[in-house]
């Protein structure tokens, strides 16, 4: 008994042992040459990948549409090969495009999140708010395009975080972009008794003799406000993102030293209290 239960488990590996050695005697060659074909394919898209960026790099073209192009290049073509693969194994490729047609259409409903940031990164790259290398504002975060593929975008901000924000986040939010010039707005407030006139050249002259503000729009300083206990100056200036801390600090340090030098004060926040007395009154 155990002697024909151990001849047929032999009898069973023997034949594993043969159908193993006749796939790969009739399906080597096949396999060998699907390799090769993917292998072919892969190295052929990076080459044509590779020279269509030289060809835009030559031409200026835009950091973000250059790479978008690369990448669907890149990809078309290894889905070529992968098709030409499978075809190489005697696989019908047209049933197997409309199962994955069908399979693409049902899963789309799945994956509604992921695809619509691919969408809304081809939306971006097409319309063009900002590229690489641009100063941006969405909602909060404020910083330098650093990278930006289909599915997100890579903001360096000024402190040096670097903010990921899906695109379906940027679709629909109000952009700002400060790649020429931000707007920097000054104010600070002088007594009610001193000569706001005064105040005001002196803030024009600080203005005027910083040659990184922008003139175009020009530079607007006046009365904004009449406060509890001051009145409120404002400035309204442009100047390129990369200078607009610096100059923030400079100019509020240079209104603080000339208007301590013309007797003009800034004054802090006082109440003015008065008692009556009822006796008296009565």
């Amino acid at each position: 008994m155990e002697g024909s239960l151990f001849g047929t488990q032999m009898m069973t590996a023997q034949e594993m042992a043969a159908k193993t050695m006749q796939f790969f005697q009739k399906y080597t060659l096949t396999l060998i040459g699907s390799v090769l074909i993917l292998l072919a394919g892969w190295l052929i898209a990076v080459f044509i990948g590779k020279m269509v960026k030289r060809m835009l790099v030559k031409r200026n073209a835009d950091v973000t549409i250059t790479k978008f192009l690369v990448d669907i290049i890149v990809i078309f073509m290894v889905s070529i090969a992968a098709l030409l693969a499978l075809g190489n194994f005697g696989i019908t490729i047209a049933p197997f495009i409309a199962g994955l047609s069908v399979i693409g259409f049902g899963t789309s409903f799945a994956l509604q999140g992921p695809l619509s940031n691919y969408a809304a990164g081809a939306t971006l790259v097409f319309t063009k708010p900002f590229k690489v290398g641009d100063i941006m504002e969405i909602g909060d975060c404020v910083g330098q395009v650093e990278d930006m593929t289909l599915a997100r975008t890579i903001i360096k901000t000024l402190d040096g975080t670097r903010v990921i924000i899906p695109n379906k986040k940027i679709i629909g939010e109000i952009i700002h972009n400060y790649s020429d010039f931000k707007r920097l707005d000054i104010k600070v407030g002088v007594d009610y008794n001193a000569d706001v006139d005064k105040a005001v050249y002196i803030v024009n002259r600080i203005i005027d003799a910083r040659s990184s503000i922008s003139r175009k729009p020009q530079p607007k300083v006046g009365i904004n406000e009449f406060a509890d206990s001051s009145v409120v100056l404002y400035a309204r200036l442009w100047c390129r993102q990369s200078e607009y801390w610096d100059l923030m600090f400079e100019i509020n340090k240079a209104i603080y030293d000339e208007f301590r030098k013309n007797g003009i004060k800034i004054p802090f926040p006082q109440r003015d209290v008065h008692i009556y007395d009822d006796k008296k009154g009565g």
